[in-house]
């Protein structure tokens, strides 16, 4: 088992991603929770040259939410016209409980 990875930092991670995780397992994923940080690590030392800019997504699209803006809407009374049953101001729908 890795020194940085022990059993008990294994089962705090579980327990707070609520995972189940088996005693019989926690050695194995400690191994490989070892292995990915390792790799993390090698990732960390690769140099870039300076103009390589930071990349945070597969295409390059910018928020596209509208403004939040009043527009005219269908009158209560046609909604409630589809309605199978109304109060003539709200849905009716059976109890659910």
């Amino acid at each position: 088992m890795s020194d940085s990875i022990d059993r008990e930092t294994v089962e705090q991670v579980a327990r707070l991603a609520c995972i189940d995780l088996p005693a019989s397992r926690v050695d194995e994923t400690a191994k490989q929770l070892a292995e990915i940080l390792e790799y993390v690590g090698q990732l960390e030392q690769v140099s870039l040259p300076d103009d390589v800019e930071p990349f945070f997504g597969a295409t390059e699209s910018v928020n596209a939410i509208r403004k939040d803006e009043l527009s005219p809407s269908v009158a209560r009374p046609d909604i409630l016209s589809n309605a199978p049953d109304s109060d003539g101001e709200f849905y009716q729908v059976p109890p659910v409980f």
